[in-house]
This record gives structure tokens, sequence and C-alpha cells, in this order.
């Protein structure tokens, strides 16, 4: 890139056009809005395409031409399936302590939508003890954002971070499904947009399998009708057409990739770079036209968010979405063996710290808080020598339950944590069911 110095000008002259391109900027912003009459770009769906071409790139969302997913792909998904167990705190597969975590990954607009099937699912009763669905979608992030160098780029912390405010850790997720915005601005060609953004799932997929390191399952759902994105909106080339329809084509390669035994993309054995991967439901259809697969279509403004950009779906647009993931996740072979629930029943075990050099108890107590006062974390030791887990308990005062977890290993002297940071000042009761005793102590929270 060569940066040309600018010739000397008239100082009023500047300023006037300064001013002229403030007013233009102003007007423009003043007046950016959803762009309702770009209601088609005469493409047609992937699933609708079928055995036909896009440019050097077959319809269909496997291979083939084919919607259906391969018998022998299909296999294998429901073998991995079948074989998963909630994961403990140290990564262990744990039917008593352990916990499946279904994560949704993406950015802001994907987690309104995730946000909805969660509702969809509780409200139904579904899951149980071992099962968390939990929403990591946030921002505006990027498939660019998900492959940063190292461990310790800005996406992967937020990730963890949340799923810590859970009491969840990054090793109990068993599958995600993914949904986010993508753009490469080496565009030549279509097709080799395509090819670009393949290999950028890709580097995703391996650096969310580092990062996730029992994830399993992969779904991956591509993104909705962007024809109507205001074209004078900041960001707007992450979602206005043809980029969201070639975010299906690029998905579709990186799954007929692995389906074709690409060695960047095994999942089996102890060596897998990355999770079993297949589609989550496919949304894009060419705005108001009905696609054949199955009459889904986008009409502006009723599916996206009146007054906006163009880019964000109104509550009925995310409600489309958010059924066809429902459906999808409620029917799918491979995630029927999980979704409805486990049949474990599973305990949280509350974070806990290695043994202090020195704690004095006295003789005749069996559960001691080493500090009392509790300022954040509750330290204690349970003065019982034993093989059996401890049920550890925390209440307030009219008896509503805060905590609730497990201790696989206590022993006369080794100090426990639970963190209580979130919790008001006040009184409240630690209670540890250990060996059929109950033993509690009260304690003052003084945050």
């Amino acid at each position: 890139m060569h940066i040309r110095a600018l010739q000397p000008v008239n100082q009023y002259i500047t300023l006037q056009r300064i001013s002229a391109i403030a007013l233009i900027l102003c007007c423009f912003s003043a007046t950016a809005q959803i762009n309702c009459e770009n209601d088609t770009s005469f493409h047609i769906p992937i699933v609708d395409l079928q055995t036909d071409y896009f440019g050097v790139h077959q319809g269909g969302l496997y291979p083939d031409g084919l919607n259906t997913m391969p018998a022998a792909h299909a296999d294998s998904g429901i073998a991995i399936a079948e074989s998963l167990l909630p994961i403990n705190y140290d990564g262990q597969e744990d039917t008593s302590y352990g916990k499946f975590v279904f994560l949704g990954l993406g950015n802001e607009a994907a987690g309104k939508i995730f946000n909805k099937f969660i509702t969809q699912h509780d409200d139904l009763g579904l899951g149980d003890s071992c099962m968390r669905i939990v929403n990591a979608c946030m921002e505006d992030y990027t498939l660019h954002d998900m492959y940063g160098a190292d461990a310790s780029d800005a996406y992967w912390n937020d990730v963890n971070d949340y799923l810590q405010s859970q009491n969840l850790k990054k090793k109990q997720v068993r599958a995600v499904w993914l949904m986010t915005t993508n753009y490469d601005d080496t565009l030549i060609t279509e097709d080799a947009y395509i090819d670009s953004v393949k290999n950028t799932y890709i580097e995703v997929i391996r650096k969310m399998k580092k990062q996730l390191p029992n994830l399993s399952l992969l779904y991956i759902s591509g993104l909705p009708y962007g024809g109507y994105a205001d074209t004078m909106f900041d960001g707007h080339e992450f979602f206005e057409e043809p980029i969201p329809y070639l975010n299906d084509f690029a998905i579709k390669a990186v799954i007929d990739a692995q389906i074709n035994g690409d060695t960047s993309l095994i999942y089996s054995g102890e060596d897998a770079d990355a999770p079993w991967i297949a589609w989550g439901p496919n949304v894009w259809a060419d705005g108001r036209n009905l696609r054949a697969y199955d009459n889904l279509r986008w009409l502006c403004p009723g599916d996206y968010a009146s007054g906006d950009n163009g880019i964000m779906l109104s509550g009925t647009g995310q409600t489309k979405v958010a059924d066809r993931l429902y459906t999808f996740l409620t029917s799918e072979p491979t995630t029927l063996p999980w979704i409805y629930g486990l049949p474990y029943d599973c305990f949280t075990e509350p974070d806990f710290v290695e043994p202090e050099d020195s704690v004095i108890v006295p003789e005749d107590e069996i559960l001691w808080i080493t500090q009392n006062p509790v300022k954040g974390v509750i330290k204690f030791v349970v003065n019982v020598e034993t093989n059996d887990k401890a049920q550890i308990y925390v209440f307030d005062m009219i008896g509503n339950q805060i905590v609730e977890g497990v201790f696989n290993k206590i022993e006369p002297g080794r100090v426990l944590s639970v963190n209580v940071t979130q919790n008001a000042r006040g009184l409240y009761i630690l209670s540890v069911f250990v060996e059929n005793k109950v033993y509690n102590k009260v304690f003052y929270l003084d945050n």
C-alpha cells in the first residue's frame, strides 16, 4: 500500500470541503434505513439448486446435490452421539457429577435466535440435571474473531468467562450450534470467495476443537437473506448480498471436505482435529420469493427490525429461524440421544482450592469455616476420613437454596471453597451431607 503526500491547498477551501463532507455524512446517516425494495437477488437457494451449479459449486446441502446426509456420515454421527457422556470439572466422563453442555456460538443476532430456542426447549420441560444449554453468542464477533493466534484471544476469553459464570468449564462442551457472519475482503470472483471462506471455517473449527477439547458434534447454519441491508451502514459488507448466499456454499464445502476424508478435519481417534460436522437448519431464501424446498421466504419489513439497517431480524424473523432450529434439534438423529436429556442424576461440583499448608480446626468440630465473616468465597474444612463424596448446599435464612454441588474428595485438613461472590450481604447456612449425616454452620457474608 502506498500513501501519497497531500499537496498544500488553501486553508479556507480545505475547511469548506470538510464541512461539506460532514454535511453529506450527516444527511446520509439521518436517512439510513432498511432497503425493502431490494427484495430479490435472482439467486437460487442452495437447497433448490440441488444437482445444478452456481459457478463451479454444486447445489444441495450435501454431496451429489442432495439435501440429505450420506448414510455413512449419518451413521458415524449417530454412533458418536449415542456414546457421549457428561464431563466433570476435571475433563473426565462422569455420570454422577458431570455435565453435557450444548453451546450456541455466534454473534448477537444468532444469540437472539438461540434464546428463543432455549425458551421453547424450557417451556416443554425438556432436559434434565445433566444437560446445560448455554447461549454464548455475543456482540458482533465474526468468524475471523474466532481463530486468533493463541488461546488468549478476546473471543475465547469471553466464551470461557461466560461458561464460568454458569459454573461450567470449556472442557464440558460436547455439542455446538454455530451461526455467524463473515466477510473476506479478498473477493476477486465468487468462486474464489467461497473457497476463501471455506478455509476460514476450517481454521475456526480446528481452533474450536482446541478450545473445547471434548467437543464432538458441530452443527452450522448459514444466514438469512441479506438484500435488505442498508449499504450506507458501517459494516454492511458482512450482511449484504451476495455474502450470505455465498456463505452457504462455503459451509457446504467444509462439510463435503470432511465427508470426503479431508485430513485437516479428522473427527475420530485421539488425534482428532475437529468435531463431526453437519448442517444445522439452512435459512437462506431469495427475499420475497418462496423457496421450493419448504416455502421459506423473507419479507421486508415484517421479518426485519423496522427502522434498523436491514440486518437485524425482527421478533417474527427470529422466530422463523428459532422454530426451524427447534424442529431440527428435536428430530435430527444425531441430537435425539441427548437433546431430551440424559438418564443420569448429575450434581454440580463447586470450584475448590488446593489444600492450604496449615489450618487450625477445633478438635470437636466436624465442619469448620476457616474465616467467618466470609468475603466472596467460603473456605471450609470437613474433618471426616471417608471415600464418600460430600454434597454441599448453601441456604439463606429463609430456606432458599443458593448453591448445590458435590466434592468428589474430602479429607481432614483439606480446605474446600465455594464461590458466593454474587450473593448479597447477610446470614447464610453452609450445609454438608456426607456418610448419611448432615453438618451445618451459620456464616455471615460480608460482600
